[in-house]
């Protein structure tokens, strides 16, 4: 998950994985209980740590445990795309949209019967297995169905808020497709056709960290990238640093914080949170556009520092795999490996 080129149009945020609180609040529990709570609390900070296939196990215990729980093939299928995310790779696709056609089919079988509090819990579910499906979609399918999957999670969230206006998690979802409409409308929000929201999803969000029972944590990790959006880099820099402290296994949040570093200016800084990324990253490159990245910023910092040997060097390592590298990779890499390339010639 690399810096701000690798943003998705509308719901990154939903993307990077799901983060669980244990303090509950009043309202909208009858469904989410506390022994589901502390479960998906302990299963997901293995995909916090990268322990995808510990997730994953964990998940499909869950499964065979209540089978008529949708959550759990939710969750499983968000910890499969946690693991696709992270190696760039569309290694699970087939088990990934049979897990959410089964949400699809639960969710709305509970409907029929339940009462609005639990009816507005299925509509946060529904939500969210549509904004897995839009980050599929921009990722490895078509971008206008990525657009029009946005669209329909954001429906599934107003039909939950309508329902139970107690649920803030709901707010987790809906403050990031307002951000991200707005940020990624462009034109389209000069001319009127969207409106500006941004500054209401990030109330919204600030309202799920603040509030919800299972996205207080999700809820600021999102934050992290808002700030980068706003060029308020002081901020994600010091939000993306609690987390990697927090969970210091994983990637994801090292990410963030380099580009952060980065773009303030603080080369030396941002050289060693990538160098960090990257003895990570040869541990399992994926399909190596993660590692081309981490190499092409390394170079960078040398270059900016005017440390012309060492950037030579860093960009050396490029050679190392050049040819393990997979023809989409090269192709979508192309400006990453040309810049290095001259680095090594000059």
């Amino acid at each position: 998950m690399a810096g701000m080129k690798k943003l998705p149009a509308f719901f990154w945020a939903i993307a990077v994985i799901w983060f669980f609180a244990v303090e509950e609040t009043p309202g909208a529990e009858r469904y989410m209980d506390s022994t589901r709570i502390d479960f998906f609390t302990r299963a997901q900070e293995y995909l916090f740590n990268d322990r995808f296939a510990a997730a994953d196990s964990a998940y499909a215990a869950h499964i065979e445990r209540e089978p008529e729980d949708p959550a759990g093939y939710l969750f499983r299928a968000a910890g499969l795309m946690a693991d696709m995310s992270d190696r760039e790779e569309n290694a699970h696709s087939d088990q990934f949209h049979e897990l959410l056609d089964q949400t699809d089919r639960l969710t709305l079988r509970i409907l029929e019967t339940c009462d609005d509090e639990t009816a507005s819990w299925m509509y946060l579910l529904r939500g969210h297995m549509q904004a897995y499906r839009s980050l599929w979609e921009s990722r490895f399918g078509s971008f206008l169905t990525a657009v029009k999957k946005g669209f329909a999670a954001n429906h599934e969230y107003k039909a939950g808020l309508e329902l139970d206006s107690t649920l803030t998690d709901l707010y987790a979802g809906i403050g990031s497709y307002h951000y991200w409409k707005s940020a990624k409308a462009g034109l389209l929000r000069l001319v009127g056709v969207f409106k500006n929201e941004k500054d209401k999803g990030i109330a919204e969000l600030r309202a799920a960290a603040a509030r919800s029972l299972l996205h207080r944590e999700l809820a600021r990790s999102a934050l992290i990238w808002i700030w980068l959006d706003k060029q308020e880099y002081d901020s994600a820099s010091m939000l993306a640093s609690q987390f990697v402290r927090k969970y210091p296994e994983g990637k994801t949040f090292l990410w963030p914080l380099a580009q952060a570093l980065f773009r303030r200016g603080q080369y030396a800084e941002a050289g060693e949170t990538y160098r960090t990324l990257r003895s990570k990253l040869v541990r399992s490159p994926g399909n190596y556009y993660n590692l081309i990245e981490v190499d092409y910023f390394i170079t960078q910092t040398h270059n900016w520092q005017g440390e012309d040997a060492q950037a030579r060097k860093a960009a050396r390592r490029l050679q190392e795999y050049y040819v393990e590298i997979p023809r989409e990779t090269l192709k979508r890499q192309k400006d990453r490996i040309n810049f290095m390339e001259k680095i090594i010639a000059r």
